[in-house]
């Protein structure tokens, strides 16, 4: 099933606003979405024809031309929603509550984040795959990390203002390059590379970087053990 747009998060510029019942062409579209979607999980997008997402769909050829002009519009749209659920595990990084520490701020997240890559990597696998070749699509990626990078460089002035976070690079150069770290380490999770950080050490070892780059400490693992720097 596609991911349904969250309450927050990066804003979509085809949310459609109202409470009118789904029309047949919004069924239709969604269908060609969803069957994308699951099609993709097995199948790389280069090797997907017109044909393949319109028969998943329950379409004609010409149906599917309808409404997306290409197989990259298809993955286009369902990169949104996708970044919104993204950027909701990852709400505690940019918005941490008062009486929550930076250890289990940044470890909740972590967690989320990973487990929310995990489950949409064969998306984001693709779009990997595409930036490169196709401009609409990069410069939509390039968008949405824009704004996980503003949004974790906002954290960090706050928290340097407030005493909490150590003094360093300018804020939104280290938010740039942990953000960056964070998407190439989960993209070679998602396309199973030998050089992935394993499965399960990603979220302690994103979670350790960006503690030790913002806060100057360890997770709360690290601090009972006396492994923390």
């Amino acid at each position: 099933m596609v991911a349904t747009p969250s309450s927050s998060g990066p804003v979509r510029a085809d949310v459609r606003v109202g409470r009118r019942r789904p029309t047949k062409g919004d069924r239709r579209e969604q269908a060609i979405l969803e069957g994308a979607y699951e099609l993709l999980r097995d199948t790389p997008l280069r090797t997907v024809s017109i044909d393949d997402l319109a028969k998943r769909a329950g379409l004609s050829r010409s149906s599917f031309y309808f409404y997306f002009q290409s197989k990259w519009q298809v993955l286009f749209a369902m990169l949104g929603p996708v970044a919104e659920d993204v950027f909701t595990a990852s709400r505690l990084i940019f918005e941490r509550p008062v009486e929550m520490t930076p250890q289990e701020a940044m470890e909740r997240s972590a967690a989320e984040v990973v487990a929310v890559w995990d489950r949409h990597g064969h998306i984001l696998r693709e779009v990997g795959d595409a930036v490169g070749a196709e401009p609409e699509l990069r410069a939509q990626w390039d968008s949405i990390l824009g704004q996980f990078i503003e949004a974790a460089a906002a954290a960090i002035e706050r928290d340097r203002a407030t005493g909490v976070a150590v003094s360093g690079p300018p804020a939104r150069a280290l938010a740039a390059a942990l953000m960056w770290m964070g998407e190439r380490n989960l993209g070679l999770m998602s396309l199973r590379s030998e050089n992935a950080i394993h499965p399960e050490d990603i979220a302690e070892t994103m979670a350790t970087v960006w503690l030790r780059s913002v806060f100057g400490v360890g997770t709360r693992a690290q601090s009972k053990t006396g492994t923390a720097v």
